[in-house]
């Protein structure tokens, strides 16, 4: 395949932008829907939706128009001061579809890691304690209170502690343990920290992924969830979950907390698709959690900008259409039937399939080659299917929620194609030099 224009473009970038993961040579030059093209007018079909961003695939045509009228009108002014209606009548849909149907409130933020590090703000307000639970291999963003509470990868955290105090680390039960283990073991430790070193009475809240995306694509054990539930509940603890990734029905729900019956958070944390594939996220609670402070104690120049407010109203409105909903429910069925045939042809290769919704983790037995999961997704690309890997050898499949079936089938036939390429020791080492990835 060509790629000599990126590789130049390339130069560039490393000339003068801090250097990121960077898994292929591939600097896009345009994206529609489930569709990406580089500058060598070489065309992908777009199985990561940049970091499950964009649920609804890029350049989305009603969320085009609707940033169209919208930037006619005016692009966005600090709310801070003044305020917009846009923004107000996104959160009065947001709140509207809040778990449970409590009375909350919205306090938006720019990105992510700024809405967990608001949630941990927010947390230690209302409770007037100081200490965080959170859990191994979460991951919940690279600002400072955001990488205080993420433990999946010590490359994020070398050389820049010390990180907030009061922050606990716990280990973290996904749902491939049995259920006996669940219920006799995911909440032990938390039990033991109560009655030795951490004072339940001192916890402000329980931070967590309902499923840890870059933890492995891992949901976690429904008991797990109970427990930890109740225990937040008996000891006046908030309940926060980071909706951030999952959110936004790529778990097939609105929000991947709603796939465990019973759980209504204290608070939750949107981004990535929350802006529609624009800039925007909130720390999303119960009323009176927000109603703890207001500016300037929490304030931002661009956080519930009228543009990204916009794009997140028109794209809510097809997610609660009657069209995406089926749409949503036949992907899911194909994407699970995809999954469950691509594992019955390399049994040895591949060591199980994670599923919930839209997000499947394809995990790979790499114990004899620790190169082998990267080899593949760079196969993978070169015949031209984008796709990254979680956790070290866990193939992350998240497409735009509304990609056609045909491209998602044709995308689990390049991956099949990519790992007999492996099988068949067709894949050369010389791929290993653009390897810069988790």
């Amino acid at each position: 395949m060509k790629r000599d224009k990126c590789l130049e473009k390339m130069k560039i970038y490393d000339n003068y932008v801090m250097k990121n993961l960077q898994y292929f040579p591939l600097v896009i030059k345009e994206a529609h829907g489930s569709i990406i093209t580089d500058y060598d007018d070489n065309h992908y079909i777009d199985f990561l939706s940049s970091a499950s961003s964009l649920n609804l695939g890029n350049s989305n045509p009603v969320i085009v128009e609707a940033v169209k009228k919208q930037l006619e009108k005016f692009s966005q002014y600090i709310m801070g001061y003044f305020q917009n209606k846009e923004a107000a009548e996104y959160a009065k849909l947001i709140c509207s579809v809040y778990p449970g149907r409590i009375k909350v409130k919205v306090a938006y933020t720019n990105s992510g890691s700024e809405a967990n590090d608001t949630a941990i703000k927010f947390a230690r307000a209302f409770t007037k304690r100081q200490k965080i639970i959170y859990f191994n291999n979460s991951y919940h963003g690279t600002t400072y209170g955001s990488l205080s509470i993420s433990g999946c990868s010590t490359l994020m955290r070398n050389n820049m502690g010390p990180f907030l105090p009061e922050m606990y680390n716990f280990k973290f039960y996904g749902n491939e343990i049995s259920d006996e283990i669940a219920e006799n073991e995911s909440t032990k430790q938390i039990e033991e920290a109560f009655q030795t070193f951490l004072p339940p009475t001192e916890v402000a809240a329980v931070i967590m992924e309902a499923v840890q995306g870059d933890g492995g694509l891992l949901p976690a054990h429904p008991i797990f969830m109970k427990k930890l539930y109740k225990i937040c509940k008996d000891n006046g603890i908030l309940f926060i979950i980071d909706e951030i990734q999952q959110g936004f029905f790529r778990t097939g729900k609105m929000f991947s907390i709603e796939n465990y019956d019973g759980i209504i958070p204290d608070g939750m944390t949107l981004g990535k698709s929350f802006g529609a594939g624009f800039f925007a996220a909130c720390f999303i609670a119960r009323e009176e959690i927000i109603n703890t402070f207001g500016s300037p104690a929490q304030i931002s120049t661009y956080a519930g900008n009228a543009l990204s407010c916009a794009a997140g109203m028109a794209a809510f409105n097809i997610y609660y259409s009657d069209e995406f909903k089926k749409l949503l429910k036949d992907n899911i069925n194909i994407l699970h039937n995809l999954g469950k045939e691509l594992k019955e042809k390399h049994p040895e290769i591949i060591s199980r399939i994670r599923n919930i919704g839209m997000s499947t983790g394809i995990v790979l037995n790499d114990k004899n080659d620790k190169n082998m999961t990267y080899k593949i997704i760079f196969r993978c690309y070169e015949r031209g299917l984008i796709m990254m890997s979680l956790a070290g050898n866990v193939l992350r499949v998240q497409p735009p929620l509304n990609i056609p079936a045909e491209l998602l089938e044709k995308g689990f036939n390049i991956i099949n194609e990519s790992i007999e390429d492996y099988k068949n020791g067709k894949i050369d080492d010389e791929v290993l030099k653009y390897k810069n990835t988790w």
